[in-house]
């Protein structure tokens, strides 16, 4: 179905889907030097040794940005299949979320997570192929829908709750999938007076958004319900969905095989 492995390529890099354990283990080490070294966040009970891993990997697609010239995996993001997700472990997003609408669309979407770029190259330029990537996969694929969480590096609730106060007064929340943290996940409550004090300053809120979660927004995502708490992650979540035939025209190049 997504065939084959190449999905783009320029001068200096190569975007493609891992082929084998090699280069699914460049992958997991990138991650880990990402989310556990450099951000201190990460998965905390990793019994493999500078590694990020967990027990959805198995099932996933792993597309790669490899720069030519030294065959570094410099950017990887994790691909899970719906079709592949309702035979297998389920969701990645379900094990925080109960999610409503999600049975309905899952053989017509894929799921995405655990997406970074190595420092040093941390540009719009390789971003944009990693987009063009999973947009190149989501046409090979022929899919309609992304879906994922996608994090807050903050874990104040005040933060979590303005900003989805924000996303509520945007007509930003989703009209696809109805999701609800399960009770662990839960985001603690705060008062009326909090959220007003934070969300009343818009210029503020979006400076606050985080980049990767800013270009979910410019191609037309949806929210799909409260924030999560990931404590295992350190994380705030927000679970987001993309109808591909609601994506800006100016963006639309990335996700249209025509």
């Amino acid at each position: 179905m997504v065939s084959p492995s190449v999905l783009l390529e320029t001068d200096q890099f190569l975007v493609k889907l891992a082929e084998n354990q090699q280069e699914i283990q460049k992958a997991l080490r990138l991650r880990y030097e990402v989310f556990n070294v450099e951000k201190g966040k990460g998965l905390r009970n990793l019994d493999h040794k500078g590694i990020d891993s967990d027990e959805f990997d198995e099932f996933c697609l792993h597309l790669l940005v490899i720069e030519k010239e030294t065959e570094k995996v410099i950017g990887t993001y994790r691909v899970h299949l719906g079709s592949i997700a309702n035979t297998a472990k389920g969701f990645y997003s379900s094990r925080e979320y109960d999610i409503v609408g999600l049975r309905e669309i899952a053989n017509y979407c894929m799921e995405l997570g655990r997406s970074c770029v190595a420092l040093k190259y941390r540009t719009g330029a390789i971003v944009a192929l990693m987009w063009g990537g999973i947009g190149e996969l989501l046409n090979r694929a022929d899919l309609r829908f992304m879906l994922g969480c996608v994090s807050l590096e903050d874990l104040s609730p005040v933060s979590g709750w303005s900003l989805y106060r924000y996303f509520l007064k945007k007509h930003l929340i989703s009209e696809i999938l109805s999701a609800r943290p399960r009770p662990e996940y839960e985001l603690k409550n705060v008062s009326e007076q909090e959220i007003q004090k934070f969300s009343s300053d818009e210029v503020a809120i979006r400076k606050f958004i985080p980049p990767l979660f800013k270009g979910y927004l410019r191609i037309g995502c949806k929210i799909c319900g409260e924030p999560a708490l990931d404590s295992e992650f350190g994380t705030i979540d927000f679970l987001i969905i993309v109808d591909k035939q609601k994506v800006p025209e100016r963006y639309i190049r990335h996700f249209n095989s025509e």
